[in-house]
C-alpha cells in the first residue's frame, strides 16, 4: 500500500479542517516529525504526565511568550544556580 500524498505544513495551518460534529473551539492538526523530534517530545510529555495535545499547547504558549518578549526588545536569559547569567540567542 503506497502512502497518501499529504498537504504541506502551510496548507494544513492555513486551512484547518473542522468537523460539523466537533466542538468548534478546537482544530485538529496533523504534523510530521522526525523520529528524533517525536522521541524528544514524548520524553518531555511523559516526564510531566501530559497528553500530546497539552504538550503542544504548552510548547506553543512558551514559543509565543518568547517571541512576544523579543518583540518588546527584551532578551532571553538563563540564570544558573550560582547566579551566573547566560544570554539565549534565538534564531
Amino acid at each position: 500500500m503506497s502512502p497518501k500524498p499529504s498537504a504541506t505544513d502551510n496548507d494544513e495551518l492555513s486551512t484547518p479542517k473542522l468537523s460539523a460534529k466537533r466542538d468548534r473551539r478546537f482544530v485538529r492538526l496533523s504534523v510530521n516529525l522526525s523520529l528524533e523530534t517525536a522521541e524528544t517530545f514524548r520524553t518531555l510529555i511523559d516526564r510531566k504526565g501530559l497528553s500530546i495535545s497539552e504538550g503542544i499547547r504548552r510548547a506553543i504558549a512558551v514559543w509565543k511568550f518568547l517571541e512576544d518578549e523579543r518583540a518588546r526588545g527584551n532578551q532571553i536569559a538563563v540564570v544558573e544556580p550560582d547566579d551566573q547569567v547566560r544570554k539565549i540567542v534565538m534564531l
